[in-house]
């Protein structure tokens, strides 16, 4: 069985994270593809804008939009910070028999000497690194680059456009946009 995993924040998912998950769903043809939205990251100071709850709803929006995925909460329902170690050992007894693919970017490639456990981690599973801010890479084993047209859009960006009543159509697919403006999610609070 082959697993990959798409792990974030997904505060929110946007066109960015849909096109990274689409392409390499597409040229791999996993048997399972996985979106794991964090808990605490202990490489971030906050965690999520908004619920857990709210960000499911929307990563569930996604996967009727894309036609394949799961949520996996296990890093939801974990309490205190989140490693990506801890959450392959989890996959690794739930799908023992798996081979398990994680995407990160070139951005959290660059960062894995910060990662908890990341020598236990490369001997465990494959990294996908998709191309963020740069147009080529060259990478060791376990690493496979995957090159994608470039969008930069971050949820970063969109959190701000809501905060300053600017639009993000184009940026989420239309049933996240409906969400987001009926639960006013990410707008400027009010004192």
């Amino acid at each position: 069985m082959n697993i990959v995993v798409y792990g974030g924040s997904f505060d929110p998912i946007h066109m960015g994270h849909l096109t990274v998950a689409n392409e390499v769903y597409q040229h791999i043809q996993p048997d399972l593809f996985l979106f794991i939205p964090t808990g605490q990251s202990p490489l971030k100071d906050r965690g999520a804008r908004v619920s857990d709850d709210a960000r499911v709803i929307m990563l569930n929006m996604a996967i009727d939009f894309l036609g394949f995925g799961e949520v996996e909460r296990y890093e939801l329902e974990r309490e205190g910070k989140s490693y990506t170690y801890h959450t392959m050992l989890y996959l690794k007894v739930k799908y023992p028999d798996a081979n398990i693919s994680m995407i990160i970017g070139t951005d959290q490639y660059e960062a894995l000497d910060q990662w908890f456990e990341i020598e236990k981690l490369k001997s465990m599973i494959t990294f996908i690194v998709v191309n963020r801010d740069v147009d080529t890479q060259n990478l060791p084993a376990p690493f496979q680059a995957f090159h994608i047209p470039r969008m930069d859009i971050s949820s970063t960006m969109i959190r701000e456009r809501i905060t300053h009543g600017k639009t993000i159509r184009c940026f989420v697919i239309d049933t996240i946009e409906r969400f987001i403006r009926k639960e006013r999610l990410y707008e400027a609070k009010e004192s």
